[in-house]
């Protein structure tokens, strides 16, 4: 295949990475590239331009291609996006598939041709006048840790892939260019080698020392994070003994995925994790706490709770982030995230497009105010959540900067944790940010049909009646004359993530909860509000109605699971999450739910509406090669169910 040939002329590709907005201008021959500081250290920075841009929809179609998100179309005059709404909807195939990382096209770039230049980078930096030794020993590691990532990136995707170490010449014969795909665990094998070899060398800065501008660029910590989250991937269910794949086979007849459980994959993962962790805290890394002084004067502590969780995200100068992109692309993202509550938002239609909207799924998933799930909760009316109360009295202090007082609102709104109202908008919800004059006035959304915040006309609105806070920088305001939207840093991992991780891995090893279990759980449910004097035993034993749940593997297993759905909602991991855990059938065959959002008055907008029903089947779990792709190689094998 031609993708696996290194040529003599460079393609040339625009973009727009993190580190440097630079590429080499046509430049003829590698030697030219190589032979000066300023033209390699160019083509260092499109080594990083594959990166998928984490901000963007359609590039991290893990965003939108699950559950948690939905928009009301995928092509208008105000919204096109025919590549992971599409995957969304269970439209993938085989014939020209979408998002096709591994031959390129609808809406992805060819990730080998990214490790094919990774190679040529590898292969060509040598001594450069100059190009300090440190510099040169980093930008090595760099790219071999980016070359790394691609390999993870097409694993989680596809499965088995042929591993691309060396580029094949360019007086290679037909046959040597007509790869086969490696089993998984070669490929796991493979991106643990590299990033040891990564790691051992110590090339890698610890920390990021120029936000302006370094930002984006690989670390130590970020490297180990890349190693743990491989082999997490590897030791579940999808890859670990799933006899789901027994005749996904290669032309030998050895399975493409193992078919034997392997405990010690979970050894190995756990292991990772902790190490990641190690070195992240000891360079710099922590959970993220809200402490600005902002000119609005003395901040609630439930204000101040729901910033640490939302400035999580969106603070540029944020110790919780190991490794992140797409500074420049959040603007996007934000506009069509912002509800609006005032006349210069709907005027400013361009910076408020309210289009990414949760569903009523993960909107169910988040805890209530106890910190256990809503079915759980013995003091939470989980039979009666869809029914209408009015906020006032009792229920009006409790909900004092969450809820609009006199608001007639869904139970489900009601004494929920704080991820919810940092995280979640809704009809009767308040919405701090720099507009807000008063701490004690926040303005509220509403958005039932011909309101602000609700559906008006027939483009741009909310699908389900909810808005996505938590990827919206609170420091934005939008009014007219004065429209400052503030980009932030996207997160691909984050400390969180890493300490979820461990949790999960350790409970498998272990083969029930102890305290290296709870440890790192129980840190993310603290910076949480959650458990607050105790911990997260003690409220299952206080709260719940299954209340030793978290003193089993089984019940620890499904806690650990729900907290990574809530902490790293939106985020892009809970499609990569459910589908690792072999979950995706169970969560993703459930109907896309909202509430009637052509309801003009309560009574009509409160009512559980179906959207969308689609099909999740077990071909889906891996991606299809194009026939396009199958054809021109006959040497490999289509991905089961294709």
């Amino acid at each position: 295949m031609r993708k696996y040939i290194a040529v003599v002329l460079i393609i040339i590709m625009s973009s727009c990475s993190d580190y440097l907005e630079v590429v080499p201008d046509n430049l003829a021959t590698i030697e030219i590239v190589f032979n000066n500081r300023a033209t390699a250290e160019q083509f260092l920075a499109t080594c990083y331009s594959y990166v998928p841009h984490h901000a963007n929809i359609e590039q991290n179609f893990a965003m939108l291609a699950g559950d948690e998100v939905w928009y009301y179309t995928e092509n208008d005059f105000y919204v096109t996006n025919e590549t992971s709404f599409r995957l969304a909807k269970g439209l993938q195939n085989s014939t020209n598939p979408y998002l096709n990382y591994w031959g390129g096209g609808r809406g992805a770039n060819n990730m080998f041709v990214a490790i094919r230049d990774c190679n040529i980078f590898l292969e060509n930096l040598t001594d450069i006048p100059g190009l300090t030794t440190i510099e040169k020993n980093r930008w090595i590691a760099e790219v071999k840790t980016l070359k790394a990532f691609y390999h993870f990136w097409l694993l989680r995707m596809y499965g088995p892939i042929p591993i691309t170490d060396v580029n094949v010449p360019v007086d290679a014969s037909a046959g040597e260019t007509q790869v086969r795909r490696d089993s998984v665990d070669d490929v796991v094998n493979y991106i643990v080698g590299l990033l040891d070899e990564v790691i051992e060398s110590d090339n890698l800065f610890q920390n990021i020392t120029s936000i302006n501008t370094d930002y984006g660029r690989l670390t130590l910590p970020a490297a180990k994070a890349i190693k743990a989250k491989t082999l997490m991937l590897s030791a579940s269910p999808l890859f670990n003994g799933n006899t789901d794949f027994a005749s996904f086979i290669d032309e030998d007849g050895t399975p493409f995925v193992n078919q034997s459980y392997d405990a010690n994959k979970w050894v190995a993962a756990r292991d990772a994790c902790l190490d990641a962790i190690l070195t992240a805290e000891s360079s710099g890394h922590g959970l993220y706490e809200f402490t600005d002084l902002l000119p609005i004067g003395q901040l609630s502590e439930e204000v101040r709770e729901e910033l640490t969780q939302r400035a999580t995200i969106t603070d540029r100068f944020n110790r919780e982030q190991i490794w992140g992109v797409d500074r420049n692309w959040t603007g996007d993202l934000q506009a069509w995230c912002q509800p609006r509550w005032t006349s210069d938002h709907s005027e400013l239609y361009g910076f408020t497009k309210k289009s990414h909207a949760p569903t009523l799924n993960m909107v169910e998933d988040y805890y209530t105010v106890n910190g256990v799930p809503i079915d759980e909760d013995t003091s939470w009316d989980y039979g009666q959540r869809y029914d209408v109360v009015s906020v006032t009295d009792d229920m009006a202090e409790d909900h004092k900067y969450y809820i609009q007082n006199d608001a007639e609102t869904a139970k489900l709104h009601t004494y929920r944790e704080p991820r919810f109202y940092a995280s979640v908008g809704f009809d009767g919800g308040k919405w701090f940010s720099l507009e807000t004059d008063d701490i004690e006035n926040i303005p509220a959304l509403n958005a039932k049909a011909g309101e602000r915040s609700g559906k008006v006309g027939a483009e741009i609105y909310s699908i389900t009646g909810y808005f996505t806070k938590k990827l919206i920088n609170y420091e934005n305001i939008i009014v007219d004359g004065n429209v400052a939207v503030e980009g932030y840093t996207f997160p691909i991992i984050r400390l969180s993530d890493l300490y979820l991780m461990h949790a999960e891995a350790a409970n498998e090893v272990n083969g029930s909860p102890n305290a290296e279990v709870y440890e790192y759980i129980q840190k993310v449910r603290r910076k949480a509000g959650l458990d607050v004097g105790s911990d997260l035993v003690t409220t299952w034993a206080t709260y719940s109605n299954n209340p030793g749940k978290p003193t089993t593997q089984e019940g620890m297993r499904d806690i650990i699971r729900q907290e990574r759905r809530i902490e790293l909602s939106f985020e892009g991991q809970r499609y990569w999450d459910l589908r690792r855990m072999k979950m995706a059938g169970e969560y993703f065959n459930k109907p896309i739910r909202g509430w009637n959002i052509n309801g003009a008055d309560t009574d009509a907008f409160y009512q559980v509406k179906n959207i969308y029903f689609r099909d999740f089947l077990t071909k889906d779990y891996l991606w299809p090669i194009s026939q396009d792709e199958i054809l021109r190689n006959p040497n490999l094998i289509q991905s089961p169910g294709w």
